[in-house]
């Protein structure tokens, strides 16, 4: 169940870019999560460092011909907030590197990806043993906050189908404490 939440990982990171340099637009076509995470940084779209906390919700979890027992855990995920938060130092924010957009491999791979203004939009294609997986995320995000939809559909486990819809909220909550979930460079 972790391989779908990889693209959630990756663009969370991303959205962070926001910052001073809303103005700016990236575009990308076919592209590999890791060009598209140096075209993010190389933009000159700053973020802010310290903690960001964020909350995930799972909308919609739906997998074929799981046992009941994993459909009743399932079930009991949909609705319910997690949150966790993340540290990211002045040095990290002013020169990511690769492994913080959360992506060392490229399973996935953007057909479009649009971050500027204020939104962004991008359609992905994840492959994994089981099969592929589309994923389309929409959002809005400002210097200090985000929230974005990411809907995946496709292949889970063993080819069988699958689909999933979260939602993602975060804001910047000014200085790291010591106590943060996640490192940024290492997600959890």
């Amino acid at each position: 169940m972790r391989q779908p939440i990889l693209p959630f990982i990756a663009l969370s990171a991303a959205l962070a870019l926001a910052g001073c340099g809303s103005e700016k637009t990236v575009t990308a076509t076919n592209e590999s999560v890791s060009d598209v995470a140096k075209k993010v940084a190389d933009s000159g779209m700053k973020f802010n460092p310290g903690r960001w906390e964020s909350t995930m919700k799972f909308e919609k979890l739906e997998m074929e011909g799981l046992p009941p027992e994993a459909k009743e855990m399932m079930s009991k995920m949909l609705g319910k907030d997690r949150t966790f938060a993340s540290c990211l130092t002045k040095e990290q924010a002013e020169k990511p590197e690769a492994k913080f957009f959360g992506q060392a491999d490229e399973r996935c791979k953007y057909d479009t990806f649009s971050m500027g203004g204020g939104k962004i939009d991008a359609k992905m294609t994840c492959k994994s043993e089981g099969g592929a997986q589309a994923v389309n995320m929409a959002g809005t995000y400002t210097p200090d906050a985000y929230q974005m939809t990411m809907s995946i559909n496709g292949q889970g486990p063993e080819g069988k189908a699958m689909s999933m819809q979260m939602a993602l909220a975060a804001k910047h909550k000014g200085e790291c404490t010591g106590k943060e979930d996640m490192k940024a460079g290492a997600p959890g």
